[in-house]
């Protein structure tokens, strides 16, 4: 039996060249899948990931500040105050461009979609159902411009450090038991028909605070009460409210009782 043999040849210098190229760009397989991700990222209503793929980093919660004074006469301190903090959100984006000429469309096209006057709800891929409210902040220099996925790490300023999530709604006549749903206090908005009676009253049971409209209402009456702003219209005019009134929150399982008629409850969860 013969055996033949098969004398390969060395690799040209070019084509060493290439593959060494190959290696400083990226795997084409990888372009590929960093150019093909379908995870989204919508900012201000706008989802750029037609535009970029994204890497986040983000911190388990925002930065806490705590106070302290000293205790006289004693060891160790008390404590005053803790607050957490806005921060800054960095999100490394690459364009999905193939080639380096497709670069300045998607540049301006991206622009748009992230310049806000305004902070605004951005959604990232690792946590697509809660949102911050954010807006960009500092430099979005590209490094260099090629056929690979030019990069850019783009800052988003978060001022306010809660999560937004599901909006939720409640219809309520009497009494009502509901999960309010996240980790944080939620203030809600009302919308109540109450029917003809000399005055109106939301309760949360759980703590005996109350908001009470002290005038007269009719059938046709329209209350809208805005827990977070502090503000209650009747028939679109300011109302007048008992002094005793305290607009409070819900959390965790809330129990609300109203004096007479319907109300809409409505509010968004807030995370930690």
């Amino acid at each position: 039996m013969r055996t033949t043999w098969t004398r390969t040849r060395p690799a040209s210098r070019s084509a060493r060249a290439s593959r060494r190229n190959s290696s400083k760009r990226g795997c084409p397989l990888e372009l590929k899948r960093k150019r093909n991700q379908s995870d989204s990222i919508i900012f201000n209503g706008h989802d750029l990931s037609k535009l970029v793929y994204c890497k986040v980093r983000r911190p388990i919660m925002a930065s806490v500040s705590a106070s302290f004074e000293d205790a006289p006469g004693r060891h160790g301190e008390y404590f005053k105050t803790v607050r957490r903090a806005g921060y800054d959100l960095r999100v490394d984006m690459w364009l999905r461009t193939e080639h380096r000429r497709e670069v300045a469309k998607a540049r301006h096209e991206l622009a748009a979609l992230l310049w806000s006057d305004e902070p605004a709800p951005l959604y990232l891929p690792d946590d697509p159902t809660r949102y911050l409210m954010a807006i960009v902040n500092g430099s979005t220099d590209l490094d260099e411009i090629t056929d690979d996925c030019p990069t850019t790490t783009v800052t988003f300023h978060i001022c306010d450090p809660d999560y937004y999530g599901q909006h939720r709604r409640m219809d309520v006549r009497g009494a009502a038991s509901f999960a309010v749903g996240g980790t944080l206090p939620a203030a809600i908005t009302v919308t109540a028909k109450p029917g003809a009676c000399s005055s109106w009253r939301i309760t949360n049971t759980d703590t005996a605070e109350f908001v009470e409209v002290v005038q007269p209402l009719t059938a046709s009456s329209v209350i809208r009460m805005d827990f977070d702003k502090e503000h209650v219209t009747v028939n679109g005019s300011v109302a007048q409210l008992n002094i005793m009134s305290d607009f409070f929150t819900v959390k965790d399982r809330a129990h609300i009782k109203i004096s007479s008629g319907t109300a809409l409850l409505e509010w968004e969860e807030r995370w930690l």
